[in-house]
């Protein structure tokens, strides 16, 4: 009777063994690979965004990258054309404020609705947390203006009505001021950078 025979069994290589063990050993370094490698993951990932000229303190967390120059632009692309039928309505209002009840009442109105549409427009708008609180001054003063004028459009005489100029004015004051803040910050560089 052979040895393998007597043993009850069959001869086993050691081949297999040896490949079960290469095989085990390098399954076990790759995963050590792959945790060092997620381990540098938040690293590599700041160094791509700043490659990017990304600004993480620009991006509301899960967000993806912002640059300043986006942010400005996107609030850019909303102000100007506001600020551009805000004005022309406030000229329509100033034509019209001496002479023509129901042409001074259209154009406050139509202030009203463009000072809504630029508020909702620019509260759509993920600020970073220096600048958020900024756009929301930016969105009250506004919204207090908008206010302010629809009462004044409510007004039943020329006279009534432009006794609101002043208020009005004060509260536009505080429109552009908030206004020159937030340009301010969206022009400055981050301090992460």
């Amino acid at each position: 009777m052979s040895e393998t025979y007597a043993s009850g069994g069959q001869r086993r290589p050691a081949t297999g063994g040896v490949m079960l063990t290469v095989s085990s050993s390098v399954a076990a370094l790759l995963v050590i690979a792959g945790i060092i490698y997620a381990l540098g993951t938040g690293e590599r990932h700041q160094a791509a965004l700043a490659a990017a000229g990304c600004e993480p303190s620009l991006s509301p967390s899960g967000l993806p990258c912002t640059t300043a120059k986006m942010l400005a632009s996107r609030y850019m692309a909303i102000m100007t054309p506001a600020s551009q039928q805000l004005n022309a309505d406030a000229a329509s209002y100033t034509a019209h404020e001496w002479h023509d009840l129901g042409a001074a009442e259209a154009a406050l109105t139509a202030e009203v609705a463009a000072e809504h549409a630029f508020d909702t427009s620019l509260a759509g708008i993920k600020f970073p947390p220096a600048i958020a609180p900024i756009a929301k001054a930016l969105v009250q003063a506004g919204q207090a203006r908008a206010q302010l004028t629809a009462t004044q459009a409510r007004a039943r005489s020329l006279t009534r009505m432009r006794s609101f100029n002043h208020r009005v004015r004060v509260a536009s004051a505080a429109v552009q001021a908030e206004m020159r803040l937030i340009g301010k910050a969206l022009n400055s560089p981050s301090p992460a950078s």
